[in-house]
C-alpha cells in the first residue's frame, strides 16, 4: 500500500533506502519539508505534502520528529489521510517529562533557550559533521543498545546518518533550527485535531524517543490509537522492524 513518509530530524527523505529493502519501500512517497519555502512550519509541512499530489486516503507515516510533520497532515489534510502511522515517535514535550531520559536533550535544551542558542550549537555541530564525522556518530550513538549500534557497521546507514547531518546543518540549517523551535513549543493541540486510525511502533530500549512518549501519545490519541511495543530494539532498529511489518502485512 502507497504512503508518504516523513523522515526524522537530523534526516532526509532518502534515510529510508538505507534501512529497508526496496520491496519495504514500494509506494512510498518521500515528504520533502526541509526545502519548502512557506514561512511557517504548518504550511512547509502542507506544502510538501500538497506537492505530491495525492488524490485519494493514503497512509502517513512518521519516523522520530517527522512524528510532529505527520500529525500535522493528519489534522490539516484530513480527507486525504487513511491511517496515521509513527514510528519511534517524538512527542510533544508538554505531555510529560521526558527530556532527561532522551539522547538529544542538549539539543532539545539549546532550542528552548531560542534562537540564539541552537544556532551556537548548531554551527559546532556543522564543524563537527565536516571534520569529524565518526566521532560525532560515536557520540550521537553512545548511549544506544548493542543492536542499534550494529547499524554503524553498515556502511550504507553511515553514509546516510552522515550526509544527513551535513545537509540539516549546512545548507539546510536555517530550516533544521526552525522546526527544533516548533518541536519544543506547545504543540499538542494538533494531535487532537488528527481524528484518524493511529498505529504506534516503539521500541522499548530506544534512548532517542524513550517508550514513555510513544505512551503519552497513545493515551492523548485514544481511542483511536493502538500501540506497539518491539522488545529490544532502538530508534533506527524499530524503524526497520516496522517497514518490515508493513511490507508483510501488505503482501
Amino acid at each position: 500500500m502507497d504512503f508518504v513518509y516523513c523522515h526524522g530530524l537530523p534526516g532526509a527523505p532518502t534515510e529510508l533506502r538505507a534501512l529497508a529493502p526496496a520491496e519495504h519501500l514500494r509506494g512510498a512517497r518521500l515528504l520533502d519539508r526541509l526545502t519548502q519555502k512557506p514561512a511557517t512550519y504548518a504550511d512547509r509541512v502542507c506544502s510538501g505534502f500538497d506537492a505530491l499530489n495525492i488524490s485519494e486516503p493514503i497512509d502517513v507515516v512518521g519516523f522520530s520528529l517527522g512524528a510532529m510533520a505527520a500529525a500535522h497532515i493528519a489534522a490539516y489534510r484530513p480527507a486525504q489521510v487513511r491511517k496515521l502511522v509513527l514510528i519511534s515517535p517524538a512527542a510533544p514535550l508538554e505531555l510529560g517529562d521526558f527530556l532527561p531520559a532522551m539522547a538529544g536533550r542538549p539539543v532539545f535544551e539549546a532550542a528552548r533557550r531560542g534562537a540564539f542558542s541552537l544556532r551556537l550549537l548548531s554551527s559546532v555541530q556543522s564543524i563537527m559533521a565536516s571534520r569529524v564525522p565518526d566521532f560525532m556518530l560515536k557520540t550521537m550513538f553512545a548511549t544506544s543498545n548493542a543492536v542499534e549500534r550494529d547499524l554503524l557497521t553498515n556502511p550504507a546507514f553511515v553514509g546516510m546518518v552522515v550526509e544527513a547531518l551535513r545537509q540539516c546543518l549546512g545548507a539546510q540549517q536555517e530550516a533544521y533550527r526552525a522546526e527544533l523551535i516548533t518541536y519544543v513549543r506547545p504543540w499538542a493541540h494538533v494531535l487532537d485535531a488528527a481524528t484518524c486510525e493511529t498505529e504506534i511502533w516503539q521500541g522499548d530500549e530506544d534512548t532517542w524517543t524513550p517508550p514513555d512518549m510513544a505512551r503519552a501519545l497513545t493515551t492523548r490519541l485514544q481511542p483511536r490509537a493502538t500501540l506497539n511495543i518491539l522488545e529490544g530494539l532502538g530508534h533506527y532498529t524499530t524503524l526497520q522492524a516496522a517497514l518490515a511489518q508493513r511490507a508483510l502485512a501488505n503482501a
